[in-house]
């Protein structure tokens, strides 16, 4: 007697009216409760269809034949137990893909927030540079609570408190002396520039060779011309003195810029200079109980320094070189306060100079771009394009509203800092070499310094006179303040004072 399911002796067989069949009572009852059928015939079976059959004594079920040896035994535990392991495996492979799926899914999670909050960060740097640029060049713009542009300064700035607060001080006070600045009647005239020739010639500058002065800066204050050269000095010429004060060597390299600190808030009677050289190294000068000497040597760039220029404030001074980045220094302590690297471009700068208010910095790439930067966020606050060559000079008008940039394709382009246009693009002859423009303090002209020192108004381009004669390719220009006379040097060693006779 077995049951007609499980095939095995049943323990408590119930025998089918319909069928005739014997059956596992616990099996049939749920095939019943499952389809309510007889899981042989098909024919429909209730459970009052089942007759219980008596068994006197009860059936004992006997052992299956393959269990009934030692071997047989441990044959089935090795198949039970290699099952097992197979299912746990499978359970540890879907527990681990389980783990790594969830893993992922965070990631992303916390990969999305940061995402999400450094654009944020991003967007209101960019909103407060904007600000800010608007802001000191005149225009009107929708100005940020007084709360969140304090929470810039203090927690995205890199800068020190006490740097941006003087960089603020500085920014307002400038602001608002120069909208009720107007060029004094000393201030040269068109015709008195037109009436420029050269009244002063200091030949032999630095050493022979290699040959060339490569930048210029004059203390109009105390007479003194700081220049740089191919020889790798910086010299101190005293025009009083018609005598070279100071030849100040360290550099390995050609020096590529120079600028004098300029007048200060300070009584100290120190006069400071800074230098940039190809040799990735920027060097602060002063006058000391011996005279002039090293007072930092800075290291921060990885490339040529090819740009220094001084901040309003007197305080601090920037560098641009080659790397495409540029750094913020304290003259002070000679300490690099910030290094900000341009992830836009890696052609490297090429020139740099400061707004008159000291927020904004620009910057001359050797892929033909400038790029403004705001000073207290480190952020690109804009980016001028049109040149096809490589960016050689820049620079700010005094009112604070124009900026005039160079480029060897022999391009100088006027750029409104209101309306970030360029509104005037002056082209040089065939061939033009510009290696440095300057605006005079009142922004009336423009002097260009190349193959030849020219003069243009600032409003329209218009020439107001060249000097050709007796000049090799000039490097570098600078403004009396009151344009009474205009300097520039260059390949010739030789220092040239542009001015009326009677100067």
């Amino acid at each position: 007697m077995f049951c007609a399911i499980s095939g095995e002796v049943p323990e408590e067989p119930v025998l089918s009216t319909k069928s005739g069949l014997v059956y596992e009572k616990r099996l049939i009852l749920k095939q019943i409760g499952d389809t309510g059928k007889d899981p042989n015939t098909g024919e429909d079976l209730t459970a009052e269809d089942l007759i219980d059959i008596q068994s006197n004594p009860k059936t004992v079920k006997p052992r299956p034949p393959t269990l009934t040896s030692i071997p047989s035994l441990l044959t089935v535990f090795q198949n039970e137990w290699d099952s097992l392991m197979l299912e746990t495996f499978t359970l540890k492979q879907q527990y681990q893909q389980v783990r790594q799926e969830l893993s992922h899914a965070l990631y992303q999670n916390d990969a999305a927030c940061r995402v999400i909050a450094r654009l944020i960060k991003e967007r209101d740097a960019a909103r407060e540079a904007l600000a800010n640029v608007q802001a000191h060049l005149g225009t009107q713009t929708t100005q940020a609570p007084a709360a969140e542009s304090m929470e810039v300064d203090s927690q995205e700035s890199g800068l020190p408190a006490e740097a941006v607060e003087k960089i603020n001080a500085t920014s307002e006070r400038l602001s608002a002396t120069r909208k009720k600045r107007k060029p004094p009647t000393e201030h040269a005239s068109a015709e008195a520039v037109a009436a420029f020739t050269q009244v002063q010639s200091v030949p032999s500058m630095h050493n022979a060779r290699p040959a060339g002065i490569t930048a210029l800066d004059i203390d109009d204050k105390r007479g003194n011309v700081l220049t740089g050269g191919n020889d790798k000095h910086v010299q101190v010429y005293s025009r009083e003195k018609d005598k070279v004060l100071a030849n100040l060597t360290g550099h390995t390299k050609k020096v590529t810029s120079v600028k004098f600190r300029g007048d200060t808030d300070s009584t100290d009677e120190i006069d400071i200079a800074v230098s940039a050289s190809a040799d990735k190294s920027v060097r602060v000068w002063g006058t000391g109980e011996k005279g002039y000497g090293l007072l930092h040597n800075i290291h921060s760039h990885k490339s040529d320094v090819n740009a220094v220029t001084v901040h309003p404030s007197k305080s601090y001074f920037a560098s641009a070189a080659l790397d495409s980045t540029w750094a913020f220094h304290d003259f002070e302590t000679g300490s690099t306060l910030i290094s900000v690297s341009d992830s836009e471009t890696d052609a490297g700068y090429t020139a740099a100079n400061f707004h008159p208010d000291g927020m904004i910095l620009g910057c001359g790439t050797a892929d033909s771009t400038v790029r403004i930067w705001d000073i207290k966020s480190q952020r690109p606050a804009a980016s001028f394009a049109g040149h096809t060559g490589k960016i050689t000079a820049l620079n700010f008008s005094e009112n604070g509203y124009i900026l005039a940039v160079a480029s060897e394709d022999n391009l100088v382009k006027l750029w409104d800092l209101r309306n970030l246009t360029n509104t005037k693009t002056f082209t040089l002859e065939e061939g033009y070499k510009i290696h440095d423009l300057k605006f005079d303090y009142y922004a009336k002209y423009l002097a260009v310094a190349g193959t030849d020192l020219t003069i243009l108004k600032a409003k329209d381009g218009a020439p107001i006179v060249s000097f050709k004669e007796n000049t090799s390719d000039l490097t570098s220009v600078h403004w009396d303040p009151l344009a009474t006379y205009v300097a520039a040097a260059g390949n010739d060693r030789t220092l040239r004072i542009f001015s009326t006779a009677s100067e």
